[in-house]
């Protein structure tokens, strides 16, 4: 049974072993690096982000990071959505090990089900992103009820993305699961 667990002392070295499968490193970042941004994110003050191992019986196969945002008239979720505030998933994976079992799936359901418990506050959608070229993140998000906001950009630059250019592998897409 998959369950979202706070993270503690007893799993975090779980945690922190888990690894991704060849080729998908390009795709997401390490956890090591998500939880000394929580750090960052904590020590200046900021909305602290929401961390979660992610179990399968009492296995940890996974971690998540997501965050509260409240939006600005001028972001685009504001803007074509009318999205006052969102839960961004700012990072999610499954060990490689565990991959192609349709766990990833049931973890994004479990997510899924926690944010609409608002745990930071009201909000109007969930976001997340994926690199253009992650077939695997693309399906994932549309099985779970996720749609495309028609919003690109650079992923390295966070620039608007120039539909002409011919590096595709830094295109990121946005998606969005209305409440």
């Amino acid at each position: 049974m998959i369950e979202l667990r706070k993270i503690t002392h007893d799993n975090l070295r779980e945690i922190l072993a888990l690894e991704l499968a060849d080729g998908q490193d390009q795709y997401v970042d390490t956890n090591i690096y998500r939880l000394a941004s929580a750090y960052v994110k904590i020590t200046n003050n900021e909305k602290p982000p929401i961390l979660f191992a992610i179990y399968n019986n009492d296995e940890v196969i996974g971690f998540t990071d997501m965050g509260f945002y409240e939006l600005a008239e001028s972001a685009y979720l504001c803007k074509e959505f009318g999205d006052k505030a969102t839960y961004g998933i700012n990072h999610f994976m499954i060990d490689k090990k565990q991959q192609g079992k349709g766990l990833g799936k049931q973890a994004m359901i479990k997510i899924i089900e926690y944010l609409y418990s608002f745990p930071q506050g009201k909000a109007d959608a969930i976001s997340i992103s994926y690199w253009m070229t992650n077939v695997a993140a693309r399906g994932l998000y549309k099985s779970v009820g996720f749609i495309e906001t028609g919003e690109k950009w650079d992923g390295n630059t966070g620039e608007k993305w120039d539909a002409d250019r011919e590096d595709i592998e830094l295109a990121e897409v946005g998606t969005r699961l209305a409440f």
